[in-house]
Formats: C-alpha cells, sequence, structure tokens
C-alpha cells in the first residue's frame, strides 16, 4: 500500500475526530459552533458521494465496491470503512478523503474521494536473458498464475510475485545466482509505464562430485545411476561409467533424486525403514582449462559447481509377512473373493518387500475393478512392521465406491467425422457395464486411425450420477487436417534424389474412406499411386479398397558404388549389373475382423501386375536371358511378364500410431499365389511373415522398437520365380549399412563367345618369305559372377528410439539379416542355352568341363549373414508429412572374401584341327601357338571380384523414410 495515501486520508480524519472531541469537551468561548457539530445533538445524513480523478474505471464500479449510500446516515466510522474497502481494490496508487458540507442541507455531508489510477503496462521487456526465451517466461507466468500481462494494472505485489518466478525458473536452469531487477519508465502523456525485468543470469551451476555415505548393500555407482536427474551424462559399461558431461543443478530435482531415486531404489529392494539425509551442498568456483567440450577431468569449465554429499542409513531388510485385504466399508463385503485378491497381489510371504510391486499391486487391483463398474475403487495399504521378525505384514482397504453403468456416450470436438465413424470404434455400449478395460482399447482404436490428435484417457470426461449408479461420458477429440497436399522431395536410398507430389484425405467426407495420390520422379525410381480405402463397407467392419499404380526402377551398379565410396569408380561389364523395370497393375483388397472388435482381421488381396525387364549391362543380360524363366529362352522372357496374384493375410496390431509408435506389437502373415488357374504366365508361390515389437521405457520417455521379418518364395508347375520377385536385402528398408540390391548369394553363369586367336601360318609366305598372319575363332567357355538374389530371406532389426527436442529423434540401431538359395533347381539354364553348351563341352581338351543345368554358387556366399550397428537421427517435419533421417552404419559382418570364378575351357573341333599346319601334331600351330594364347586367355578371364568394394565397413546416408 502507498504510504502517501494511507497518511493522506487518515490524517484527516485524525484532525476531525481531535475537532470533535474539543466540542464534546464543551471549550469555552465556542458553545455555538459546538452545537453544530456534535453528534449528540445534530445528526447528519449523507447527500452524494463523488468521485474524483478516476478516468478509467467508471463511477458504479467504485459505488459497488463501497458500503455507503447517498441518505445513509452519516458517522466517522463508515467514511473510514470506505476508505478502505476502495483502497482494497487496487485501482489506485494514491486515495484522498474529504468530508464536505452540503450547500442545500445543513444536516446532509457530501463525502469526496480524490484518488490517482495506477498506470497501466503498455509494453514488458526482459533484457539479459539468455539460458531462457521469453516464451518460457511467459509458459511460468502462466503455470505459477502471476497474472501480469499487457494491458494489466501496475500492481507491485504482482511484479515482486514475477521477479520471485524468474529466479525460480532460472534456477531450473542451472543459474542460481541470478539477480532479477524490475524498473519502469513512465510513458508521457499517458498514464502507463513500460515495465523492464533486468536479468543478470550469473554464473551457471553444474552439478559437481556425488558422494554417498553410509551405503552398503548398494555400491556407489548404482545409487548415483538411481538418480535421473543429477547423475552425469555418461556412457555405462560393464564396471564404470565413462562420465561425458555433467547435468544442470536444481534442488528440485535433487529433492526428487533423493525421494523418488535414492529412497525408491531401497525400498525396492526391502529397506523399508531407510533414511536419506537432506543433501549437503557445497557450491565452489571452476575454473580449468582444457578440451572445448563439457567432459569431466579433461574439459574446459568456467563457473560454479555444486558438489552434493549424501548421507543414507540403510536400516534392515524387511521381507513380506501376511496379507490381509479387507472392505473400507464394514457393510459391504468384497467384490472378488479374498483367495482370488491375494493371487493377484504380485509379493508372496517371504518376498523380499519391494515398494514397486506394491505400486503394481495397485494398479492391478484397480484395473480389476475397472473391468466390472467400479470407476471410483481406491486402495489403501496399512503397514504394520515387525521389527524383530524383520516382517511387514501388509492390511489392502478397499474402498469399492459405487458400480457404474453406462447410460450415454457422447462426443465433442469432431466437426467433421461423423458420431458413428467413432462409435463404431468404441467397444462400449449405452446400457452395458463400464469396463475400463474395453475404454481404453477403444482408445486404442481411434488413435489407430489417425483422423485425431492422440486421444488420451484424462480426454473423457465422466459424469457420475451416484444415486442411479450410471455414467455419461463424453469424448474430447481434436481433429487432424483431413486434407494434406505435400510437395517433397530429398534424397533416398532406394528413389535417390527425388521430387514429389502427394494429396491425401484420411477422413474423406468424414465418413473414414481414405483417398490418396502420389506422383515422385527419381533419378532411380519413378512412381505413380492412385488409391482409395473404405474402413466399414455396408456399416460393418469390412475394410476395402484398391490402388493404382505405374513403377519404374533404374539400377546402375556402377553408379551405386561411385556414391558409396564417394569417388568415380569402373566397375567391369562383365559383372556390372545394369537394368530397368517397368511395372504397371492394380491390386483389390478386403479385410475383416475374426471376431466383434477384435485386432486381429482376415484379409485378401488381388494384385495384377505388367512387368518389362530391359537388361543393359552383358552381366544382366546374361542373368535374365540365360536363366529358364517361364520356360523361355532370350529376351522374349523379359517382356510381357504377367502377374496374377491372390495373398490371404493374417493381421493382429496393437501398435498405438502409425507414424511413432511407442507401444504395442503386430504380426503379420501372407500366403501369395500366382499363376495356374489365376491366368498370367508366372507360377509362384510366396509365404511373408513380419511382427514388430515396441515398449516404453524409462519412464516412457524412451522406446525399444524391434522387427522380424522373413519370407520363402519359389516356382511350381515347372516354372521360376520372376527376376524381380526373387529377394535382395540391403538399404535403408532392412540393413542400413549396405546398399540396395548388394546382398545376395553370388553365382556363375556359363558363357559361350567366339574368341579370335592370330598364329603365323608356315605354308602360306608373304612376298618378303614370312609366314602370314591368320586369324582363327575359338569358341571359348567363361564364367560371369551376378547376383541372382535368393528365395528365402531374413532380417530381424532393433532400435533404440530416444527423443531429444519436438520432431527430433535419435535412435541406436542394430540389424541383422540373411539372403539365400534354398531351391538351386529353381537357378536352371534355358533349354536353348544349355543344349548349346553340352554340344561343346566337355570335350578332349576339357573332358571334365561339364556344364550342369544348375547355375553353381560361388562358396561362402549362400546363408552369409550380415550385419549393421549405429545411430540415425529423425526430423519429423508435418509439412513435407516424412521423415527425414541421416544416420551413420557401423558393417561388422560383411561378404569379406574374394569371389574366384571357376576357370574355363574352350572347343577346338576336328575339322578346324585338321585345317590348321601340321594338324594335331605337337610341333603343329594348334600345339604350338593356339593352344598357348587360349590358356592365357582363360587365365586372363578368371575373374576376381572384391566383395569389400560393394559392402563398405561403414555407411553415412541421408534419406526421407524409417526402416519400420
Amino acid at each position: 500500500m502507498s504510504r502517501r495515501a494511507a497518511a493522506s486520508g487518515s490524517l484527516f480524519l485524525h484532525v476531525f475526530l481531535y475537532f470533535l472531541a474539543v466540542c464534546a469537551l464543551g471549550a469555552a468561548g465556542a458553545p455555538s459552533l459546538c452545537a453544530q457539530v456534535s453528534p449528540q445533538e445534530q445528526k447528519f445524513t449523507i447527500q452524494r458521494i463523488e468521485f474524483v480523478g478516476n478516468r478509467r474505471i467508471a463511477r458504479d464500479t467504485l459505488l459497488a465496491r463501497m458500503f455507503s449510500r447517498p441518505g445513509d446516515p452519516y458517522s466517522d466510522e463508515a467514511v473510514r470503512r470506505d476508505f478502505l474497502a476502495l483502497w482494497n481494490t487496487q485501482f489506485f496508487e494514491d486515495v484522498r478523503v474529504e468530508v464536505e458540507d452540503s450547500p442545500t442541507d445543513p444536516n446532509a455531508k457530501i463525502i469526496v474521494f480524490y484518488v490517482q489510477e495506477r498506470p497501466i503496462i503498455r509494453r514488458i521487456e526482459y533484457k539479459g536473458n539468455k539460458s531462457i526465451s521469453e516464451s518460457d517466461i511467459l509458459d511460468a507466468f502462466k503455470d505459477k498464475k502471476v497474472g501480469l500481462t499487457v494491458e494489466s494494472q501496475f500492481d507491485p505485489t504482482k511484479i515482486k510475485h514475477a521477479e520471485t518466478v524468474i529466479k525460480q525458473l532460472l534456477a531450473e536452469h542451472g543459474r542460481q545466482f541470478a539477480v532479477v531487477r524490475p524498473t519502469f519508465e513512465r510513458i508521457a502523456a499517458t498514464n502507463a509505464v513500460k515495465l523492464v525485468f533486468n536479468i543478470d543470469e550469473g554464473p551457471k551451476v553444474k552439478v559437481g562430485k556425488i558422494n554417498i555415505e553410509g551405503n552398503k548393500a548398494f555400491s556407489t555407482r548404482r545409487i548415483i545411476r538411481s538418480m535421473r536427474h543429477s547423475r552425469p551424462i555418461s556412457v555405462p559399461l560393464y564396471l564404470t561409467d565413462i562420465d561425458i558431461w555433467s547435468k544442470t543443478f536444481d534442488q528440485n530435482k535433487l529433492d526428487e533424486d533423493e525421494e523418488v531415486g535414492i529412497r525408491g531404489l531401497y525400498q525396492d529392494h526391502g529397506y523399508f525403514r531407510v533414511i536419506v539425509h537432506e543433501a549437503v551442498l557445497n557450491t565452489v568456483e571452476e575454473d580449468r582449462s582444457g578440451l572445448p567440450l563439457p567432459l569431466p577431468g579433461i574439459g574446459r569449465a568456467h563457473g560454479k559447481r555444486t558438489d552434493i554429499t549424501i548421507k543414507i542409513e540403510e536400516g534392515e531388510k524387511y521381507r513380506m509377512g501376511n496379507l490381509t485385504i479387507r472392505s473400507a466399508d464394514p457393510d459391504q463385503g468384497l467384490f472378488f473373493k479374498p483367495d482370488f485378491l491375494e493371487k493377484v497381489f504380485p509379493l508372496k510371504k517371504g518376498d523380499v518387500f519391494s515398494a514397486d510391486k506394491l505400486r503394481k499391486a495397485f494398479d492391478n487391483y484397480k484395473k480389476l475393478y475397472g473391468e466390472f463398474g467400479y470407476i471410483d475403487f481406491t486402495s489403501e495399504p496399512r503397514f504394520e512392521p515387525d521389527d524383530a521378525k524383520k516382517t511387514i505384514d501388509v492390511t489392502m482397504v478397499f474402498d469399492q465406491q459405487k458400480q457404474f453403468f453406462v447410460r450415454r456416450i457422447d462426443f465433442s470436438g469432431n466437426t467433421t467425422t461423423r458420431d458413428k465413424v467413432i462409435r463404431r470404434e468404441i467397444l462400449l455400449d449405452e446400457g452395458q457395464l463400464f469396463n475400463n478395460r474395453l475404454w481404453e482399447l477403444s482408445i486404442l482404436r481411434l488413435n489407430q486411425l489417425g483422423y485425431f490428435e492422440v486421444i488420451k484417457p484424462e480426454n473423457a470426461e465422466l459424469k457420475r450420477n451416484l444415486k442411479a449408479g450410471t455414467v455419461d461420458i463424453n469424448l474430447k477429440v481434436k481433429e487432424k487436417g483431413k486434407q494434406s497436399i505435400s510437395l517433397n522431395g530429398g534424397v533416398s536410398g532406394l528413389a535417390g534424389s527425388f521430387i514429389g507430389l502427394s494429396y491425401q484425405t484420411n477422413n474423406f467426407l468424414g465418413l473414414g474412406e481414405t483417398l490418396t495420390f502420389s506422383a515422385s520422379v527419381g533419378d532411380r525410381q519413378r512412381n505413380i499411386v492412385f488409391g482409395f480405402t473404405e474402413p466399414y463397407l455396408f456399416d460393418r467392419p469390412i475394410s476395402t479398397g484398391f490402388t493404382v499404380f505405374s513403377q519404374r526402377f533404374d539400377y546402375n551398379q556402377q553408379r551405386e558404388t561411385s556414391l558409396l565410396v564417394g569417388q568415380e569408380v569402373t566397375v567391369n561389364p562383365a559383372i556390372e549389373q545394369n537394368y530397368n523395370t517397368d511395372s504397371k497393375g492394380f491390386t483389390l483388397f478386403a479385410s475383416y475382423p475374426i471376431r466383434r472388435f477384435s485386432f486381429t482381421r482376415l484379409g485378401l488381396t488381388y494384385g495384377f501386375t505388367t512387368t518389362n525387364i530391359t537388361a543393359i549391362s552383358q552381366s544382366s543380360q546374361l542373368l535374365f536371358e540365360s536363366l529358364q524363366f517361364q520356360s523361355l529362352a532370350g529376351p522374349s522372357a523379359l517382356n510381357g511378364i504377367h502377374q496374377s496374384k491372390v495373398t490371404p493375410t493374417l493381421s493382429y496390431s496393437t501398435v498405438n500410431n502409425p507414424i511413432n509408435p511407442t507401444h504395442g506389437k503386430s504380426y503379420f502373415y501372407g500366403l501369395g499365389f500366382e499363376g495356374g488357374p489365376l491366368g498370367g504366365n508366372t507360377n509362384t508361390i510366396t509365404n511373408t511373415f513380419t511382427t514388430t515389437y515396441f515398449h516404453p521405457i524409462n519412464k516412457k520417455r524412451n522406446v525399444i522398437g524391434m522387427r522380424f521379418l522373413a519370407a520363402v518364395g519359389t516356382g511350381f508347375g515347372g516354372k521360376v520365380e520372376p527376376p524381380q520377385s526373387r529377394f535382395y536385402l540391403g538399404g535403408e528398408n532392412d540393413i542400413r549399412g549396405f546398399d540396395f540390391f548388394t546382398v545376395s548369394p553370388y553365382v556363375f553363369i556359363p558363357t559361350a563367345n567366339a574368341t579370335g586367336v592370330v598364329f603365323l601360318n608356315p605354308t602360306k609366305l608373304n612376298q618378303n618369305g614370312s609366314p602370314t598372319l591368320e586369324t582363327v575363332n575359338v569358341p571359348v567357355l567363361n564364367y560371369v559372377a551376378t547376383r541372382p538374389g535368393g528365395d528365402t530371406q531374413a532380417v530381424g532389426n532393433f532400435e533404440y528410439r530416444i527423443p531429444i527436442a519436438g520432431p527430433v529423434s535419435m535412435s541406436l540401431f542394430t540389424d541383422l539379416g540373411i539372403d539365400g538359395i534354398l531351391r538351386r533347381d529353381q537357378l536352371q539354364l534355358a533349354p536353348s542355352s544349355l543344349n548349346l553348351l553340352q554340344q561343346e563341352f566337355p570335350n578332349s581338351y576339357f573332358p571334365n568341363a561339364n556344364v550342369a543345368s544348375e547355375l553353381p554358387i560361388a562358396p561362402g556366399t549362400n546363408w552369409r549373414p550380415r550385419a549393421s550397428s549405429g545411430i540415425e537421427f529423425v526430423v519429423q517435419l508435418p509439412i513435407v508429412n516424412a521423415p527425414f533421417r541421416f544416420y551413420y552404419a557401423y558393417n561388422p559382418l560383411t561378404l569379406d572374401q574374394t569371389i574366384v570364378s571357376p576357370r574355363g575351357a574352350f572347343f577346338i573341333s576336328d575339322e578346324l584341327s585338321r585345317s590348321l599346319p601340321g594338324g594335331t601334331s605337337p610341333t603343329g600351330v594348334l600345339a604350338t601357338q593356339i593352344i598357348p594364347q587360349l590358356d592365357n586367355i582363360l587365365d586372363h578371364d578368371v575373374q576376381r571380384l572384391p566383395t569389400s568394394l560393394l559392402e563398405p565397413h561403414h555407411t553415412f546416408r541421408f534419406t526421407v523414410s524409417r526402416t519400420f
């Protein structure tokens, strides 16, 4: 309160009361004056109340705050009371009151209040804040209900509160020695001020050494690890930790570490009476030169640190004694039998007492009763320690409350989505007994739709009618934008550099349908997809839809290898894979839950695809044209590949979010059958199984994610799998440290080419009398190494996901995969190629050069596991609706051997032998000139492929995708 205001009002009243006292004593010489003012002789009334100086605050507002009204009897006490009421409104910084005689009525008084309004805060500035932003300060003001805003009145009490809140906020960021000085400047010609908070943050205080005293049951390392907020960031090893940097000191977080961390650790292991004394703090200056990193001991340090010493009195270890369960209401028995409830309790008699298991018991009992309508069920433990036996008898007192039935279920916030779309995902029916487990599953089903922002249990408002035993549920949702149009681009390991346009409405007309169109063009891949999904056909849980697509993929091994190693690389054309695939087709699909409201669905998908393959390199031509594909030989096998395929599926999913899951698991099995009675010119059976698992840990801040994928494919009816349907591993979708299509067994494809050999013909002399140079073509058999892909694959992925800030997260990952050929009879030479080779090989020169119909597999390449481990950073940008990530991977398991192809052979016909000078004579041209050259050619053509060029030991890559 303003001292001037108080003095101004009270001085006048004191003078006035003194004057009345003089009159009451009957002072001589002034009887007439005393007679005029003495309250015993004359009664006055209040004629009117006036206010002078109020500009923004209306007169009626001020009158409403006062007790006196015109016409009321006048008294000094009433004036003092009205003065205090006016001052306590906090509207004014000065108040003065005067009482005047009425000029028209001698028995009336006029009360005049002279006020000076408090100024308005026109602007608030914060100067010197570096560790905290202005938005952080405003959020803290909102949480602490400071009430200091622009256009509010200047209030010293609120400003002092704001100063305290800013200091507390700075202390949470390690600035315990911060100084905050609020100042204000009056704005000329207005009753307004500019408020400035001048902040001197001071040195940042880090957590220094943490000393633990009195610990015997646990090591100091383990106790410090339980202090989640105060422990240093470190790399945990088997016997010790490597500290990386210290955390910022915060007293509130230290108190939580002592209570929840240390005390919780002991009480979870039976030390029921543990005493954790208040920490002794010692803040010291720290000034150390070193590396410009916050590394303990060797890093540069300038500022303050707080050393912490915590003394612990462990006490004795207690075990679980007798368990008693009773109702809090003696007139109401337990809903369940006590024997059954005791089995639910996680601690058995003789077990080490654990506070953590006791908390789990609370949750178990609440969930159990919640399934039978007891919404307000609570349980209270009562402990009876026996210090002699070192046991604790526990009495669980159950306050069951009332059993509720569902009367109504309403929804709010769904401005577009129709009620029936939400209601069909709710597992509770009106009139049914409330079941908390079904309600939680209902929320999970709604989150899986992706139509709304994340729905939490607290979004449901439960209105209870205790008399009727019913509950009304109002679920509040917030819709996401149902339509999204995005232009995106970037770099992907599969698509290369690309630009794409996509349009999607995931809640078409508010009925839940999904309409999708996307197109992307890159230097490796072109995709155009149009699709539609109806989740509830005929208002039944039958999910149906279709997609129409066109895809083109360009694979160039030389380009991929150059990008992988970061420099231009030349790959031997004989082993380089270079081909294009062009596919067009459509799919139709439908699925239905096995039972009502089940997470398990049966599905059926039909697809028809036409694919053309253009082989560019020699290795690709040999791979695609020499294999027995569709019982056709030559390029005709690669054009017009028609695949008519039906796939029954079985799926199950409780994953809570389709983009950033934190909890749940999923299974998928599909049996693909193409060809046969379905038409097309391929016959293939494919089995695919995929499972994922997500589990939150570390107080639900981090997530462990796992995926396992296995697939087996084979041809039937005398046909083999199409080349593009065989399995390859490597890349961002499975084993991140390897390039796409590089993980595959190697096979050797035999090929015969006419090789020109020159010789000197002694029977033909030139004009100089020298033998003439002639050429003869000899069929030469060579083996070319290539990767045909496997017919069986298995992949395991493990991730530890850590959110950093906002849309940025980090993951530690390990990928393990294997790709192999199970059925070698699926890799056979085409009959025309095989017959041609077998006519020339074996021969008299190479009696062991047998050309088998099955392609030989390079030793050590089939069923060879690969592995990658590394770290990746993901940024989920909602604007482009895609996760951008970059990762570094180290490959501990690679194919670290050189692949050596078998030595070839050559074929010299009898006709050619007889035509050569000397025939088959040891001194003839054949033996002395041609065969030595052919031997040199065979030795030169033996391929030696260093796989380290294709499978590096480490990779750094930027992509737009997630592995799973």
